[in-house]
């Protein structure tokens, strides 16, 4: 009786252990529920992307030949990587969390039709499929992005925040050039009346360029004082760009540049002024390796003042101040 009483004292305990087992076993994870916002969209499938906002002109990127463009400044180049983010983020929203319904509330959010607390409206066209229309709200607090599409009074909470420039210039390629410093062999500019200041190097190992015209009994007010010619062209951007037809210079040119890198690469050009400011013309590009010219040669592009400044530079820039007798 005794041994009869143990064996299902041992059976109990073990009952009791595989219980308390798989009580305490990892829960089954369910499959995620598809909760993006624009399901099925494909970022390669768009052809074009257009911005409204209340008030201002239209923005358009198109898709041409491979990259973005900017029909309405005569195809110049789109900021490629902004669209491209752009899209990808919309492709991978989720739904985060359904808000209100009531149209009176929309405007409080940002997503309004028109009027008060208008939305921005986003406008993907698509190689297949019909155009697909998001009215763009505020951002949330917490993050993410409120949003909306035309016809339904559905707001949702997205776990985006898209990126929307609202100047045209904003979507545009600003780049000139990107020449990086160390191959930069020689910058060379021209003034009106005559001077003309050349800075060089000849070889890559050589971490300052020199003056070519410094007089024997001058120094320099620094080493380094003649990398400033150069090195502008390392990440020269423009703050406006037109064509040249577009564009009347009446007076000759502040000055004229060329550029030589180590490898043979040159580039020619002028420096205008319209209105105070300064403008960039490249007359002559050869040689260069891809991806670091980015200006069109029947192009003019505004730069900062200060760049400006940096490239035009006189001899009595870069000479050591000589103590007053």
């Amino acid at each position: 009786m005794q041994r009869k009483s143990l064996i299902l004292l041992v059976l109990l305990v073990v009952l009791l252990g595989g219980l308390y087992a798989w009580l305490q076993r990892a829960p089954e994870i369910a499959p995620e529920q598809e909760v993006r916002y624009l399901p099925g969209l494909d970022p390669q499938q768009v052809t074009a992307v257009q911005i409204a906002r209340p008030g201002q002109p239209v923005i358009r990127v198109a898709r041409k030949e491979g990259g973005w463009v900017m029909p309405a400044k005569a195809d110049y180049t789109a900021a490629g990587r902004l669209v491209g983010d752009l899209l990808q983020e919309l492709a991978q929203a989720r739904k985060v969390e359904a808000k209100t319904r009531e149209p009176g509330n929309h405007a409080q959010l940002g997503v309004a039709e028109k009027g008060e607390g208008a939305a921005v409206r986003l406008t993907l066209e698509r190689s297949s499929g019909g155009p697909v229309d998001i009215l763009v709200g505020k951002s949330a607090q917490q993050g993410g992005q409120f949003v909306r599409q035309p016809g339904d009074d559905q707001v949702w909470l997205i776990d985006k925040s898209l990126q929307l420039p609202p100047n045209e210039l904003d979507w545009l390629d600003r780049r000139v050039t990107s020449i990086p410093f160390e191959q930069i062999g020689e910058v060379s500019v021209n003034h009106p009346k005559g001077e003309t200041l050349t800075v060089y190097r000849d070889k890559a190992d050589e971490p300052n360029l020199k003056v070519r015209q410094l007089p024997k009994d001058a120094s320099l007010a620094y080493e380094a004082v003649a990398n400033g010619m150069a090195t502008p062209f390392g990440h020269l951007t423009f703050t406006d760009a037109a064509p040249l037809d577009q564009v009347q210079f009446k007076e000759p040119p502040s000055l004229t540049l060329s550029l030589k890198t180590l490898d043979g690469a040159e580039l020619s050009g002028e420096l205008q002024q319209q209105g105070g400011l300064p403008w960039l013309i490249l007359k002559r590009v050869e040689q260069f390796p891809e991806g670091q010219i980015q200006a069109r040669p029947d192009w003019a592009y505004r730069i900062e003042p200060y760049q400006y400044e940096s490239i035009a530079r006189h001899l009595s820039d870069m000479l050591e101040k000589k103590p007053s007798p």
